[in-house]
C-alpha cells in the first residue's frame, strides 16, 4: 500500500514540472513573437524617420542664389556702394551747401550799390530880401533834381569809395537872377581810410575768416565721417560673413545629429543599442535645429543693416536684393609699428584738426577785440568839379549878365564838370577816443579763458588718440594669438570627433559621448571662424584709430588716380 501511494506521489510531481515546462516555454515563444513585432514596428518606423531627415532645408545664400536675388559684393564694392547712397553723407553734403551760403552772405558786405533819386519842388515864400526880391509880392521856385551815387566797400584797407553824381533845374522869379531856368551839375568823389580801428580787422573781414574756418570745420567733419561709414559698413560686412559662416557651421552640426539619429535609429531596430539612445539623439538635433534657426534670423538681421548702410531710399533695389559677401574669413596679418602708428593718428586724426580750427577761430575774435579797444581814426578826402548853365540875360543897358560860357542847358553845365575848372576838394581827420572799455575787456578775458579750454581739450583728445592706437595695436597681436589656439582646439575637436565616433561604431563608446564630441567641434569651428572675424574687425578699428581706412582702401576724396568717393562738395 505504502509502495502504491508513493508511486502516485512521484507520478503528480512529475506532471507538475512538465506542466511548468511547457508554459515557461510557451511565455518564452510569445515574449519572442511580441519583442520581434517590436523590432519590425521600430524597424519600419526608423526607416520612415530616415526617409524624413534626408533633406536639410537650403541656406539662405542657396535660396537667395535660385530666386535670382543674390547679389555677390566684394568687401570694396561694399564699401563704394554706401559712400555712394548713404544718407548721412548726404546730409553732410547739404550742410557743405549751407556753410557755402553763408560765406557768400557775408561777402555781400563788399557787393556795391548804386542808388538814384529823382525830386520836383514848387516853393513859394513872400518877398523878404531885396537881394531875392522878384517881380511879384512873392518868390516862387520850381526845381527838378536828379542824383545817382556808386558806392564800394574795399576790403582790402577798409576803406569806402564813393562817387556822386548830381543834376538839377530850377525856375524863380527872382529880379537879381542871371538866368531863369538855371541848370546845376556836379560829380564828387570820396574816400574814406581807418588808419588805426578797422585798418587790418573789422567785423566783416573777420566774418568772412571764421567761415572759411568753418568751411574747414566741414570738410574735417566731412572726412571723418566717410571715415566713420567705412569702418561701420566694413565691421557690417564681416558681421555678415560671421552670420552667413555661422549657419554654414549650424548647418553641419544639425547634418551630423541626422546622421547619429539615423545610425541609432538602425542600432535599436536590430536590438544592438537601447532606445534611451535615440530619444538622446532626437534631443540633440531639435536643440541644433533651433541653433540653424537663430543663425538665419542672425542672417536677415545682420542683411538689414547692411541695405540701410548702402540705400537711399526705402524702394531701393537693394532692398530685394540678398547680399552674398564674396571675400572669405581668411587670416591676414596686420603688422604695425606702435610709434609709427601714433605718429599716423596725430598727424591725420580729423579730431585734432576741429580743435586746432578752434584756437585759430578763438585768435580772431582774440585780434577783433583789441582792435576795437584802438582809437577810431579815419582819413578822408574828396575830389569834384561843378558846372552851371542857363540861358543869357541882359542888364538895362543891353550888356550880358553872364560869361557866354555858362549859356546852354544841361549838356553845358555837365560839359563844365570837365572843362570850366570849378574844382573842389577837401581833406580831413575824424577821431573818436574810447575812453573805457569794460565791455571789450570782459569779452577779451572770457577769450583767453576759452582758449585755455581748448588748449586743453586739445591735449585730453591726444591723450585719448593714444590710448586708442596703443590698444587697437594691442588686440591686434593678442587676437592674433588667439586664431593660432583657437586653429588648434578646432583641429583637436574634429579629430576627437572622428576618434569618438570610431570607438562607438566599434562598441567602445556612446551616444552621450559621440554627440558632446559633435558639439565641441560645432563649437570649436565657430570660435575660431570668431576669432578671424574679430581680427578683422580688429584691423578696421585700427586703421580707423589712424584715419587710414580710405588710403588702405584706394580711395580719395577728390578726383584723380585710383577709386575714388565721389565728389560730394
Amino acid at each position: 500500500m505504502m509502495n502504491a501511494s508513493r508511486k502516485r506521489a512521484v507520478s503528480l510531481q512529475i506532471l507538475i514540472v512538465l506542466g511548468f515546462l511547457v508554459s515557461s516555454q510557451t511565455l518564452v515563444l510569445l515574449t519572442a513573437g511580441s519583442a520581434f513585432a517590436q523590432a519590425q514596428q521600430k524597424t519600419q518606423s526608423s526607416q520612415t524617420q530616415s526617409a524624413e531627415l534626408s533633406a536639410l532645408p537650403d541656406s539662405p545664400v542657396e535660396k537667395a542664389q535660385q530666386a535670382g536675388t543674390a547679389l555677390p559684393l566684394s568687401l570694396k564694392d561694399l564699401t563704394k556702394l554706401a559712400l555712394l547712397n548713404n544718407l548721412d553723407i548726404a546730409i553732410s553734403d547739404t550742410n557743405e551747401e549751407l556753410v557755402n551760403q553763408r560765406l557768400n552772405a557775408a561777402f555781400g558786405s563788399y557787393d556795391p550799390t548804386l542808388t538814384a533819386s529823382w525830386t520836383y519842388t514848387d516853393s513859394k515864400s513872400p518877398n523878404t530880401n531885396l537881394s531875392t526880391a522878384s517881380t511879384t509880392d512873392y518868390n516862387q521856385m520850381m526845381s527838378h533834381g536828379w542824383n545817382s551815387q556808386f558806392q564800394q566797400a574795399i576790403r582790402a584797407t577798409g576803406g569806402t569809395f564813393s562817387a556822386r553824381v548830381t543834376g538839377g533845374r530850377s525856375d524863380n522869379n527872382q529880379v537879381f537872377s542871371l538866368f531863369t531856368p538855371q541848370y546845376n551839375a556836379g560829380m564828387t568823389f570820396s574816400f574814406t581810410q581807418p588808419l588805426l580801428q578797422n585798418r587790418k580787422i573789422d567785423q566783416n573781414r573777420m566774418n568772412i575768416k571764421l567761415i572759411n574756418l568753418d568751411i574747414k570745420t566741414n570738410d574735417s567733419t566731412f572726412r571723418q565721417q566717410v571715415n566713420e561709414i567705412i569702418a561701420s559698413v566694413q565691421t557690417q560686412y564681416w558681421e555678415l560673413v560671421s552670420a552667413i559662416e555661422k549657419y554654414r557651421i549650424s548647418q553641419e552640426s544639425v547634418n551630423l545629429a541626422r546622421i547619429t539619429l539615423q545610425n541609432n535609429q538602425k542600432k535599436v531596430a536590430i536590438g544592438t543599442l537601447a532606445p534611451l539612445e535615440v530619444t538622446m539623439a532626437e534631443s540633440s538635433l531639435a536643440s541644433r535645429e533651433v541653433e540653424l534657426i537663430a543663425a538665419e534670423e542672425a542672417i536677415n538681421t545682420v542683411q538689414n543693416t547692411v541695405r540701410n548702410l548702402v540705400s537711399k531710399e526705402r524702394d531701393a533695389e537693394i532692398w530685394s536684393k540678398f547680399i552674398v559677401p564674396t571675400d572669405s574669413p581668411e587670416f591676414k596679418e596686420r603688422k604695425l609699428d606702435l610709434n609709427q602708428a601714433i605718429d599716423t593718428a596725430l598727424k591725420n586724426r580729423p579730431e585734432l584738426e576741429q580743435q586746432d580750427i578752434k584756437l585759430m577761430q578763438s585768435d580772431l575774435s582774440f585780434e577783433l577785440y583789441q582792435n576795437s579797444k584802438k582809437w577810431k581814426l579815419d582819413a578822408i578826402g574828396s575830389f569834384g568839379s561843378n558846372g552851371v548853365a542857363g540861358p543869357q540875360s541882359y542888364n538895362q543897358q543891353g550888356k550880358p549878365n553872364t560869361p557866354e560860357s555858362l549859356v546852354g542847358g544841361a549838356f553845358t553845365a555837365y560839359k563844365l564838370l570837365f572843362t570850366g575848372g570849378y574844382i573842389n576838394w577837401a581833406v580831413g581827420v575824424n577821431v573818436t577816443i574810447p575812453l573805457r572799455t569794460r565791455s571789450l575787456d570782459s569779452q577779451i578775458a572770457q577769450n583767453r579763458i576759452t582758449k585755455q579750454q581748448y588748449l586743453m581739450q586739445r591735449k585730453k583728445q591726444e591723450q585719448a588718440i593714444l590710448v586708442e592706437v596703443r590698444n587697437a595695436v594691442s588686440r591686434l597681436e593678442t587676437l592674433k594669438r588667439g586664431i593660432e589656439q583657437t586653429k588648434v582646439a578646432a583641429r583637436y575637436a574634429k579629430e576627437q570627433m572622428e576618434g569618438e565616433q570610431k570607438r562607438f561604431e566599434a562598441g567602445l563608446s556612446n551616444n552621450f559621448l559621440v554627440l558632446d564630441a559633435q558639439d565641441k567641434l560645432s563649437s570649436a569651428q565657430y570660435q575660431q571662424l570668431a576669432a578671424i572675424i574679430a581680427y578683422q574687425k580688429a584691423v578696421i578699428s585700427a586703421e580707423k584709430s589712424m584715419y587710414t581706412l580710405l588710403e588702405s582702401n584706394d580711395f580719395k576724396i577728390a578726383k584723380g588716380s585710383g577709386e575714388t568717393v565721389p565728389d560730394f562738395k
